[in-house]
Parts: structure tokens; sequence; C-alpha cells
């Protein structure tokens, strides 16, 4: 019996030795690489963010404020032409202002209202983004940043920098071939990594808009696509 079970497993193992040479044989040879294109152009738009933020001692005395102050926001806008759907109301809000007693140990007190009012402006001529700036500030915005800067038809550039991303991923894969001593075979897959931008590379003075004192330097914006790729090895 015992020889009897020495016998099988012997045979067992033989059995998974030749499965796992056949695997190995059928096991296809491949190469495996990311691409990364990069398309650098300078931007034609920009968003841009603006607000007004007032304070009073009623809920009602603050809102009335930023009310004004708003509407004076949105004749400037009126007067240099930017259209009602490139206008957008980002963030609205209205809170109490709490005061702390120095020698009451108990819950602190409402000390008035704060009324904010953000807006988000596509701006689609650049040269009138610095008199913008100018007269929002003029008018009296008081909350007014995070200028970005973009392409209206963004994805001729976006296909442009996977058009590159390809190149790039089948450049590498040959230069795998070569220094392994193989040939490149057919494409087996193709899987998009991201696309990412647009985002400065560096700032350059390649286009100003420039009003009062607000010069706006608008430079290079890049967009960048990155593929994965799988060929075959013949």
């Amino acid at each position: 019996m015992k020889r009897f079970t020495a016998i099988s497993s012997l045979l067992l193992l033989a059995l998974l030795a030749l499965t796992n040479t056949a695997n190995a044989s059928d096991m296809e040879a491949t190469v495996s690489v990311t691409g990364e294109g990069v398309v650098t152009a300078i931007p034609d738009m920009a968003m841009v963010s603006t607000g007004v933020t007032t304070e009073a001692a009623t809920p009602e005395a603050a809102l009335n404020a930023n009310t004004a102050a708003m509407n004076r926001l949105m004749k400037v806008l009126d007067d240099l032409d930017i259209a009602a759907k490139d206008r957008q109301t980002s963030n609205f809000n209205v809170s109490p202002q709490y005061r702390h007693e120095r020698n009451d140990p108990g819950s602190p007190k409402i000390d008035g209202y704060r009324v904010s009012n953000q807006l988000t402006i596509r701006v689609r001529d650049l040269g009138e983004l610095g008199g913008l700036l100018d007269a929002l500030v003029k008018a009296g915005s008081n909350q007014l940043g995070n200028i970005r800067f973009d392409f209206a038809d963004r994805s001729k550039l976006v296909d442009k920098a996977r058009q590159l991303a390809v190149a790039d991923a089948r450049k590498r894969a040959e230069l795998y071939v070569d220094a392994a001593d193989v040939d490149l075979g057919d494409v087996l897959s193709i899987s998009e990594s991201g696309v990412a931008g647009p985002r400065p590379p560096m700032m350059r003075s390649a286009m100003m808009a420039e009003a009062a004192d607000v010069p706006i330097a608008v430079g290079e914006s890049e967009i960048r696509a990155s593929v994965h790729m799988v060929f075959e090895l013949e």
C-alpha cells in the first residue's frame, strides 16, 4: 500500500511538471511601456474668481450692502460685454460673527453678520483681462484672484498630446527590444493613463494684458497625456 502511494505521488509530480512546462511554453512574450505626450501653447481665455464680502450688525444690513456691491460688479461686466453664460455664482454664504468676552466663561455672543458672494467669470478676450481686474476692484470687489488660464478649444491640443504619447510609448518599446535583441510585434492593448492640464510650465511674457497697475503675464501652458501600451515580442 505504501509502495502504491509513493508511485502515485511520483506520477502526480511528473504530471504537474509537464503541465507547468506546457503553460510556460504557451505564455506570450510581451513588453509593457508607458508613453507621455506634452503640448505647449499660449492660452486664449481665463477664469477669474471675484466677489464681495460685507459685514454688518444684522443679516439684513449685511445682505443689502453685499447686494449693492454685487450689482456694481455686474454693471462692470455688462459694460465690458461679459456674456451672462460666462458668469456663474460659485459661492454664497451668510454667517454670524462671534465675540468672546475676556471675563465671561459663557458661550460667545453674536457680534454681527458676514455675507460673502463669489462669482466665477470666463474671460474670452485676454486683452481685456487687466482692465477687467482694475474695474472690478474699483467697483468694490474685495475678493479677487485665482486666475486660471485655459484654451477655448482644448480638444485639438489633447488629441495632439495623445498622439505624441503613443509615439513615445512605441519609441520606448523599440529601445527595450533593441537592447534585448528581439523584434517588436503587434500592439496587444492601449489604455489611457490620464490627461492633465492646462498648467503653466513657465511664465513667459508672451502676451501682456495691462490696465493701470494690473499687469497680467499670460505665458504658456501645457497639456499632458499618458498611455500604457503592451506589445507582442516576436
